[in-house]
């Protein structure tokens, strides 16, 4: 990830890589500070760490878990062998690019199912039982290619 996002805050240990990076979704977007945690056995989180505004009218923001993590894909749509930098930053840039055209419209263009659908104990996944659990509003935000309007990925480095 150093070598594709050269300017951003990492941390990594033996239980977890933390990064801290700044996401552009469009040129004319706003840059957005999001946070990547991503520990064995469990499927990667993304939190935005600015303020997201939620709609008037609206209780929540769409496709996001409880936690405050983005929902960025299916259960079966990213598996461990897939590298952060070409899967989950360009979708959490995507997500971003759907969540400015919710705010402004109402409307989610970003796909998936939300409300989340439960799934059984016995469809645990190789993410592991907490991943399952995260995981059970199993929704997509996009298409996994990302967009070609995604070329505007900003990165730089956290405040120190």
């Amino acid at each position: 990830m150093r070598a594709r996002f050269p300017g951003v805050h990492g941390a990594l240990n033996v239980r977890q890589l933390v990064w801290i990076g700044e996401l552009q979704p469009t040129s004319l977007s706003r840059r957005y500070t999001v946070e990547l945690t991503y520990a064995r056995q469990r499927f990667p989180r993304v939190r935005v760490l600015d303020e997201l505004e939620v709609r008037a009218g609206e209780k929540s923001l769409p496709h996001v878990y409880s936690d405050g993590s983005l929902c960025l894909h299916k259960d079966n749509e990213w598996s461990p062998q897939m590298f952060l930098a070409d899967t989950i930053l360009p979708w959490a840039a995507e997500w971003l690019a759907h969540y400015e055209i919710w705010f402004a419209t109402g409307t989610w263009y970003g796909g998936g199912e939300w409300p989340p659908r439960r799934v059984a104990a016995t469809d645990a996944s190789p993410a592991g039982v907490e991943g399952d659990e995260r995981r059970a509003a199993v929704m997509s935000v996009t298409p996994k290619a990302p967009l070609d309007v995604l070329a505007d990925v900003v990165e730089r480095s956290a405040p120190t």
